[in-house]
């Protein structure tokens, strides 16, 4: 045999002999870096989609808390009968619908099983009650599982058959201290949630959302969504085995589901089979909303593992001496951006918004993934943005209104005393006074046991609206107690503080716009003590010589202006 074979040959042997475990070492160390980036996506995509699925919700779910919480609501519930609490009642109930992202909300009263409805077109205004519940009734069974579980806040895809509507139910029990008084919500509309949340246009990409038992809430496949669960038997549910063939896979996602419970890690993952092919399934606890979210991972689609064997095979058919230059290759254009695309899962994960410039690493599906991660973060990082500028945006609403009067709409106690710090701090840089002037209501028990507590409301919103209507635009006004009333003057001086503290008096004695049920006028007075900003006045000294002039006021058969000069000690 001539050298030249002899040497092909001895090369092809050595190249096997090198080629095979360096095959075999190559194989696997793709294996776990294939492995490795599957599991962080997977944890990536997971709560990508937990951020996009709770936003919308979570809005929803603090509305339907803050109207359960309602004192009107309360009230109404308690006493569903009374003309005056249903229609301030059903006034929230139409605020609240504004603000709803479906523009529709449902309430179920315990006291007397009515079920009361209006949707976004405003189609059942004026006749928004329903329907009567029956707990004997199939249909109404939800409502009164929920009631019996005490369950603060479920949320659920069911059909309602009376409205002939089906949507993402969230529902809230209204709650007056232990006792439980009906249920308040609303829904978002199933098809479109799906659409614009479950959907993931990504191929390969499947969400989908569970509850404890495996019952299937949300899919991009209405038909194998469990309607109803909380009324249903397990064995009625549509559970996620309808998806996974193979017992191990469902015992596999239900086991990784319940790791999720001691709160040690955020998400978990593990390998599964889907019609045949392999799948990562990442779970991820929702506790907001008691669901879990499961996103499956078509691994064959996001990363054909082609890729690595078209470039096993080039390197099968090399020279030794390619070897070297193939691993090169492979980790310039493989390891190397896996390792960065490894470094920007980290910042991503510990919170950061900036992530590295990783768009033109990379050819191919590399290079498409990298896209496709430095997206997903920017999203994931605007969508965390977003939710906190949200957050703050009703943390700052929700503070409004514990400085607010709900009836009068005025300042409250606590609201009043920010605005007369402030007031007192400025004065004192300016070298200005301040005034204010107490009203209290005379005989105001003798209104409401004489005309009712509906009358006593009026005059006290009635009165309210006298006083800002009569005092300065600058001027502050507050509703101190039950029928106390506290004004706030800035830059005044002792004549006009009296001359506003005398015409507030004459206002209420002349208003005849408070009456009776029958129409009887009903007179109403008010004493009014005023106090101007001494030297050395601190917000209690001001408040204390204020209520002084109050009680000098009263003392003089009410109906009477005082102010604090002369009345000090």
């Amino acid at each position: 045999m001539n050298l030249r074979p002899r040497f092909l040959l001895l090369t092809a042997l050595f190249f096997l002999v090198v080629a095979a475990p360096s095959w075999l070492a190559v194989r696997a160390m793709a294996d776990s870096i294939f492995a490795q980036w599957a599991m962080r996506y997977a944890e990536k995509q997971v709560l990508y989609d937990k951020s996009r699925t709770l936003l919308p919700i979570l809005r929803e779910v603090a509305l339907a808390r803050q109207l359960a919480n309602s004192d009107v609501l309360r009230r109404w519930a308690r006493a569903p009968d009374d003309t005056a609490s249903t229609q301030l009642a059903f006034a929230e109930l139409e605020s609240y619908r504004q603000n709803f992202q479906d523009k529709s909300y449902f309430v179920a009263l315990l006291n007397n099983g009515k079920y009361f409805h209006n949707n976004a077109s405003n189609e059942f205004a004026g006749k928004e009650f329903r329907y009567v519940l029956d707990a004997k009734a199939a249909k109404d069974a939800w409502f009164f599982d929920l009631i019996r579980q005490q369950r603060s806040l479920h949320i659920n895809v069911n059909p309602d058959l009376n409205l002939g509507i089906t949507k993402l139910w969230i529902d809230i029990l209204i709650r007056d201290g232990d006792d439980i008084l009906g249920m308040v919500g609303t829904g978002l509309d199933l098809t479109s949630f799906i659409k614009n949340v479950v959907e993931e246009h990504v191929p390969g990409v499947t969400s989908l959302f569970v509850d404890h038992a495996g019952a299937i809430q949300l899919h991009r496949d209405q038909k194998l969504i469990d309607f109803g669960s909380v009324s249903k038997s397990p064995a009625q549910q549509n559970t996620i085995h309808l998806l996974f063939e193979r017992k191990q896979d469902q015992a596999a996602v239900l086991n990784a589901m319940h790791s999720l419970e001691a709160r040690d890690k955020t998400v978990a993952t593990v390998f599964v089979t889907l019609d045949g092919k392999r799948h990562l399934a990442g779970v991820t606890y929702l506790p907001e909303i008691d669901w879990y979210e499961i996103t499956l991972l078509d691994l064959d689609v996001l990363l054909p593992f082609s890729e690595f064997t078209g470039l096993m095979a080039v390197y099968a058919l090399t020279l030794i001496s390619l070897l070297v230059l193939f691993n090169l290759v492979l980790r310039h254009y493989v390891v190397t951006p896996l390792e960065k695309l490894d470094q920007a899962m980290s910042l991503v994960e510990s919170g950061q918004d900036s992530v590295p410039a990783l768009d033109k690493l990379g050819t191919g599906e590399i290079n498409h993934l990298m896209q496709r991660f430095v997206t997903m973060a920017h999203a994931v990082s605007q969508a965390r943005r977003d939710l906190e500028t949200k957050v703050q945006e009703r943390t700052a609403a929700l503070e409004k209104l514990t400085r607010i009067d709900p009836m009068t709409e005025l300042l409250n106690r606590r609201g009043m005393l920010a605005r007369l710090e402030a007031e007192l701090q400025r004065s004192r840089r300016e070298s200005g006074q301040l005034g204010i002037l107490w009203l209290d209501v005379d005989r105001f028990k003798d209104v409401n046991d004489q005309f009712g507590h509906a009358a006593g409301d009026q005059a006290i919103k009635t009165i309210a609206q006298l006083i800002s209507q009569t005092v300065r635009t600058y001027d502050a006004v507050s509703r101190w107690g039950g029928d106390e009333f506290l004004v706030l003057l800035p830059r005044v001086s002792q004549s006009t503080l009296d001359m506003l503290g005398e015409r507030l008096r004459a206002e209420v004695e002349k208003c005849t716009a408070v009456t009776s049920e029958s129409g009887e006028v009903i007179r109403l007075s008010v004493s009014v003590g005023g106090h101007l900003q001494q030297a050395d006045d601190t917000i209690d000294t001001m408040l204390q010589r204020g209520d002084q002039a109050l009680f000098a006021a009263k003392t003089q058969q009410r109906n009477h202006y005082q102010s604090s000069v002369g009345i000090n000690t």
